[in-house]
């Protein structure tokens, strides 16, 4: 039901005239000088800072031979460098393609050479992982950025610290702001991922609105422990500190039980949170912490309505619920600031229409459930395209509508209430995986016949990963065997929680397996990786 209690906050202004986000930073420096914009622990970038460095970083750029459209991977944690690096190459009219940094193996050769990047610029501690797959991908050029404790570069990188030019970058075009800006990478579910083209009118649109429902007041700091390479971080807090001249303060990882200390040693007042994150805070013993901090809003995605009031009672925040993907903004649906509904995602933001629709694209009546279709009302305000998948692309704007996948219930008064995921990708940890990715590993064991993948409840919510694996005769594969296997191939979240080894795999006469009879299913037969002493943690 309606919940009135709370009282909307006076907004702050936004600047409806930017476009792009290198005018974006220069005007901001302009307002702001000296005003943090941007925390990674210790260190602070002042706006004025931020627009002066990255004229520098953008001058070294060219100098080095990154031109206007040119695309530069990334494999960074959440450091002052990502920024650096993302706000240079949109002065310079060039594309960041931020890539996961659990990334290993195949999907990390595969990623790189789809976007066709010509240069890289990585973590000193993630060469071990780059290395493998180094050979196979020509780059013109690769920088290693600053990392403490390390002084050594990896083999045949230069330092990061050669970019910076004495000189500012002269005076470039603005991009325009239909330009691509980055290449997001989503998982599909039955092939490998996809590059969602951002375009700089779409990094502006959906901070703007994600602000005017966030409960923001001047001086509130924004605070993640989301990465940078996720839209999350990048428009939730980045550019929604941005654009209303506050500050975006961040951590390189969630820590679970030191969370409420870190936002507050930060000055935060605003957080985002996945489900899994609230679940797992939840879950924590109690402590005087829990409410000493300055927080008062977080912006969650899944809270349900069980944890939903107890975690506002503990925690001391008010929760304003969302619903978003990266191709059509990382928030599409919000719950307004004045007016939440408990349980729901609330309604879409000004920048989208939505409907919900059954199987053949028919508009279904409120209460009945379908799926969550969008379509811009502007120009540029969702992603261009999947990077060199046109066929991909034209599947997934069907009849003029961009189809999420996701099945929901609207009710009377216009508000969206999230049921399950109509695709079979597999949500964990804030992950989203496609089975496709984990099989294919999976077979490629000498002993492995075939498998499927599927997404079984979690405890802290989401989902864990569970494999169904049908071995080949003869000596039969071990599953200690296949874990390790996988752990040596794949990211650490797409390593199976469980697997149970089954005789066949059910199947329709077309031989397609019917997945849908084993997704969630626990039968007490698997094997757990975490009962063999097989904890994976991300790459430190």
């Amino acid at each position: 039901m309606a919940r009135s209690r709370l009282v909307t906050p006076p907004m702050l202004e936004a600047n409806e005239e930017l476009h792009d986000l290198a005018t974006l930073v220069r005007a901001k420096a302009r307002k702001n000088g000296d005003r943090p914009a941007f925390r990674f622990g210790e260190t602070r970038l002042s706006y004025e800072s931020l627009d002066r460095e990255t004229d520098r970083y953008a001058a070294g750029l060219r100098e080095a031979g990154v031109a206007r459209g040119d695309r530069v991977a990334a494999l960074l944690f959440n450091r002052p460098e990502f920024a650096l690096l993302w706000f240079a190459l949109a002065k310079l009219g060039a594309v960041l393609v931020p890539l996961n940094t659990a990334l290993k193996g195949d999907l990390l050769r595969y990623e790189i050479d789809d976007c066709r990047a010509r240069h890289l610029v990585i973590d000193p501690s993630l060469a071990e992982a780059y290395e493998p797959v180094r050979g196979a991908l020509h780059m013109e050029r690769e920088w290693a950025t600053p990392r403490e404790g390390r002084d050594d570069l990896p083999r045949g990188m230069r330092p990061w610290s050669e970019l910076r030019s004495a000189s500012a970058a002269p005076a470039d075009p603005a991009p325009l702001p239909s330009d691509p800006a980055a290449v997001l990478y989503t998982s599909g579910t039955t092939g490998p991922p996809k590059g969602a083209v951002i375009p700089h009118e779409k990094y502006l649109t959906t901070p703007r609105e994600i602000g005017r429902r966030s409960r923001l007041h001047d001086g509130a700091v924004l605070f993640t422990a989301l990465p940078l390479f996720h839209c999350n971080a990048q428009e939730m807090t980045a550019l929604a500190a941005l654009e209303n001249d506050l500050t975006a303060a961040f951590d390189e990882r969630f820590h679970a039980t030191t969370y409420w200390e870190t936002a507050a040693a930060a000055g935060a007042t605003h957080v985002s949170l996945l489900v899994a994150m609230v679940n797992i805070l939840f879950k924590q013993p109690e402590k005087p912490s829990d409410r000493t901090h300055p927080v008062r809003t977080a912006l969650t995605a899944g809270a349900t309505r069980e944890v939903w009031p107890k975690f506002e009672a503990r925690f001391g925040v008010t929760i304003v619920e969302l619903y978003g993907m990266t191709e059509c903004g990382c928030t599409t649906l919000m719950n307004p600031p004045g007016a939440i509904r408990l349980g729901s995602v609330g309604t879409p933001l000004g920048f989208v229409e939505a409907r919900l629709v059954d199987d053949g694209d028919r508009p279904v009546p409120d209460g009945t459930p379908g799926e969550l279709v969008v379509r811009p009302r502007a120009p540029y305000t969702m992603f261009l395209e999947y990077l060199g998948k046109p066929e991909k692309t034209v599947e997934a704007w069907r009849n003029l509508w961009f189809h999420t996948g996701d099945l929901m219930t609207r009710d009377p008064d216009g508000y969206y209430y999230f049921m399950d995921r109509k695709k079979d990708v597999i949500r964990r940890r804030g992950e989203n995986l496609a089975p496709y990715d984990v099989e294919r590993v999976l077979n490629d064991h000498p002993g492995v016949f075939e498998s499927v993948v599927v997404g079984v409840p979690a405890e802290v919510g989401e989902e864990d990963v569970k494999a169904f694996v049908v071995r080949k005769p003869g000596p039969p594969v071990g599953a200690e065997e296949l874990f390790r296997f996988a752990a040596d191939r794949l990211p650490f979240f797409m390593v199976p929680r469980y697997l149970e080894f089954v005789d066949e795999l059910p199947k329709t006469a077309s031989l397609k397996v019917q997945r849908y009879l084993l997704k969630g299913k626990r039968t007490g037969r698997e094997v757990d990786r975490e009962s063999l002493g097989l904890v994976l943690r991300p790459p430190r």
